[in-house]
C-alpha cells in the first residue's frame, strides 16, 4: 500500500473495510462519483461536528441538493491528493489541529511537503482507500486513516479529541463504504 510511504508511523489508526462484487474499474469509478450528500448520517454527523461550512465553503447547511464528493474534499477543504493509482489506491492526507472548532486545516501543506511536515503542535493525517482482488469478481475495499501527532501537547489533545469523535468517523468510513459498493455493483450489473 502507498499510504505506507506518506504516513509509515503513526500515532492513531482506524480501519474498515467491505467487499464488492464488481471490477477494480467499476469501483474505482464510483469512489470518484461517491456523493456523501446521499448519505443522511454523513450530512448529520458533519453538521454537529460544526464543520459542514468549513469543509465545503459556499454550500450552505440547507441547500437540498448538496454535493460531497471526494473531489470537493480535495479542491475546497484542505484535503490533499498525495497519490491515486488507478484502479488500485488514493491516498489523501491533511494538515492541522483537528481538536480546534475549525479543524485548524494548514491549507498551505503541499503533497510534496506532506511526508516531511512535522510542525509541534499539529496532526497529519492520511487516508486511503484500497482495492483488492479476491477470488471471481469480490473485490475486498478497505479504508485506512492514520494520525501522527507531532509533539506531545498536539498528542494529548488529539488523543482527548479522537476519544470523543473515533466512533463518529469510523461511522462516515462504513456509510462511504455502504455507498461505494451500491454504487460500484450497480454500475456492475
Amino acid at each position: 500500500m502507498r499510504l505506507d510511504y506518506y504516513l509509515p508511523q503513526y500515532n492513531f489508526v482506524e480501519r474498515h473495510s467491505i467487499t464488492v462484487n464488481s471490477t477494480p474499474e467499476k469501483v474505482f469509478e464510483a469512489f470518484w462519483q461517491l456523493d456523501m450528500a446521499e448519505s443522511k448520517i454523513i450530512k448529520t454527523l458533519l453538521k454537529i461536528r460544526g464543520t459542514y461550512g468549513l469543509i465545503f465553503p459556499g454550500k450552505s447547511n440547507k441547500q437540498s441538493s448538496l454535493g460531497l464528493s471526494i473531489k470537493d474534499m480535495i479542491d475546497k477543504s484542505g484535503f490533499i491528493l498525495l497519490e491515486e493509482m488507478k484502479n488500485k489506491e488514493v491516498v489523501m492526507g491533511f494538515v492541522g489541529r483537528f481538536w480546534r472548532p475549525s479543524g485548524g486545516i494548514d491549507r498551505s501543506v503541499k503533497a510534496e511537503d506532506f511526508v516531511g511536515f512535522n510542525k509541534n503542535g499539529y496532526c497529519k493525517s492520511a487516508w486511503n482507500f484500497y482495492i483488492e482482488q479476491e477470488l471471481g469478481d469480490k473485490l475486498r475495499l478497505p479504508t485506512e486513516t492514520r494520525i501522527l501527532c507531532c509533539g506531545g501537547s498536539a498528542k494529548i489533545l488529539f488523543s482527548l479529541y479522537w476519544a470523543v469523535i473515533r466512533p463518529f468517523s469510523g461511522w462516515i468510513r462504513l456509510e462511504m463504504l455502504r455507498i461505494i459498493k451500491k454504487t460500484g455493483a450497480n454500475e456492475f450489473n
